[in-house]
């Protein structure tokens, strides 16, 4: 299960107070109850259960308010092509030799094919160390996306920080809303965030009808994060305040969890295949011009939620009217 505003489940630890105020009535009605010799007479069972529908109640709408999702559904939609964006992670990290012939190469190497297989479709290319900035606009000029591809391979343009949520916000504001094209981010990264939170640029991105292709480069296992060229032309490693070399993991489960909510999907980018697999999905995202197109979302059920508090509503008002 997933929500669309999971911050909203903060408001569950107001029950708490609730309960404690209910529970002090409780008490105080009962000893009444007692005095008059009525509280055995099912009236305390009522007020019991009269409270506890009650907080039933607001759990229920407390939690259909952060929007609750689980299962899958088919949504057709009407396109008019793709506007994809290839976000690109140009941390240090990405320099790590664990992919052919590093985790930032392999990157190109993937988004080249796409570019080169991509159709009619307008791409952007945007990229992010300690901060996401949109370098190339939308366009169709497929010489222009291969030479600033040639260009992301340099070793001069990584940095030591990841902000994935500032690269996917950044992403972001290639897209005109006068153009009713599917709206895309391939999002080339190793995962690894060290500043940002990826999920809540993927909330933002869901909220403005984006979707998010993650490709994942590098190995779960890691490799140590190169810092400075040795004269042998090897990398020494950056090591942490004791000495240790520091060691960088590919985030597979954030990368693809990323994808997922957004309904798009993860893409090991590490296996020889990974460009045709990319370039096909985003051939299915574009139907062409004033086509149909049919995505996959998870289903949202908050609904049901709101059937389930309205109905323990009921029955606390049903309980206290036969007690108060």
């Amino acid at each position: 299960m997933t929500f669309d505003n999971p911050f909203i489940l903060n408001a569950l630890f107001l029950i708490i107070p609730c309960f404690i105020v209910e529970l002090g009535l409780y008490l105080i009605r009962g000893t009444r109850l007692k005095t008059l010799g009525l509280f055995f007479d099912g009236l305390g069972i009522r007020a019991v259960l009269s409270t506890m529908f009650f907080d039933f109640f607001l759990v229920c709408s407390i939690v259909a308010a952060a929007g609750p999702r689980w299962g899958t559904h088919v949504v057709s939609e009407y396109r008019r092509g793709i506007d994809a964006v290839f976000a690109f992670d140009v941390s240090r990290s990405m320099m790590i030799g664990d992919a052919d012939p590093s985790r930032l190469g392999r990157a190109v190497s993937v988004a080249r094919e796409a570019v080169v297989n991509r159709g009619d479709s307008r791409l952007a290319i945007a990229m992010a160390k300690d901060r996401g900035v949109l370098a190339l606009p939308l366009t169709r000029d497929q010489n222009a996306l291969l030479s600033f591809l040639d260009s992301l391979e340099t070793v001069n343009m990584t940095g030591r920080g990841t902000n994935i949520e500032s690269l996917i916000d950044a992403a972001g504001t290639a897209f005109l809303d006068a153009f009713p094209a599917k709206h895309v981010v391939v999002l080339f990264s190793d995962g690894e965030s060290l500043s940002g939170v990826i999920q809540s640029a993927v909330d933002r991105a869901i909220m403005n009808d984006i979707s998010v292709i993650a490709v994942g480069v590098g190995t779960d296992e890691g490799a140590e994060v190169p810092d400075m060229i040795r004269p042998d032309g090897s990398y020494a490693p950056i090591l942490d305040s004791t000495g240790t070399p520091i060691v960088s993991r590919r985030d597979s489960a954030a990368l693809r969890n990323a994808a997922q909510r957004s309904g798009g999907i993860y893409i090991d980018g590490n296996m020889p295949n990974a460009g045709k697999i990319l370039t096909v999905r985003m051939r299915e995202l574009a139907p062409g011009p004033g086509g149909n197109s049919f995505h996959i979302e998870t289903t949202p059920q908050w609904t049901l939620f709101i059937v389930i508090a309205i109905f323990f509503f009921i029955l606390s008002k049903y309980t206290e009217k036969k007690w108060a």
